[in-house]
């Protein structure tokens, strides 16, 4: 790989560290241990593949096909077992109605995001919990960003009706 290319992925990887590993995050249950991991190993395939990239398609969709895909695997091949370390309140000065509350929170959202069909909680994750803008996920999806834009409204409606049940 010449230098230039090694400094063309970089710029790459740090474009896109932080919205794959949020990506990878919230599909495996919040385990940040996990998440490390299959982040890195992403961006290992990426960087195996980086030279092959075709231009003409978005990175971010790039990038996201590769982590799919290799979540896809990770969960074929992986018996998921709660750690017993990522359910005990073990740091010092946490309080433990303020962390049952706030996993309760997020297990009401898991719960409705959960119920949501597929494609739409594919939208309502990459818009409101990777950050992905309209016209990026419409690249990824192949939809015009004005179609994203109002599927994703539509879902973050229904997505708040089966949280306030």
């Amino acid at each position: 790989m010449r230098s230039g290319n090694n400094t063309d992925f970089h710029r790459f990887y740090l474009d896109h560290i932080d919205r794959v590993y949020r990506f990878v995050f919230f599909r495996v249950g919040n385990n940040t241990q996990v998440a490390e991991d299959l982040t890195s190993e992403i961006f290992m395939k990426a960087l195996k593949a980086f030279e092959t990239y075709d231009p003409k398609k978005s990175k971010h969709a790039w990038i996201t096909t590769i982590a799919k895909n290799h979540l896809a695997n990770w969960y074929r091949d992986t018996k998921h077992v709660e750690d017993i370390d990522d359910i005990a309140f073990k740091q010092e000065g946490e309080n433990l109605n303020d962390t049952m509350e706030k996993r309760s929170d997020e297990d009401v959202l898991y719960k409705a995001l959960a119920k949501l069909k597929p494609d739409d909680r594919e939208i309502v994750e990459m818009k409101h919990l990777q950050g992905y803008r309209f016209k990026e996920i419409a690249e990824m999806i192949g939809k015009s960003p004005g179609a994203v834009r109002v599927k994703c409204h539509r879902a973050m409606e229904k997505l708040k009706k089966l949280i306030q049940v």
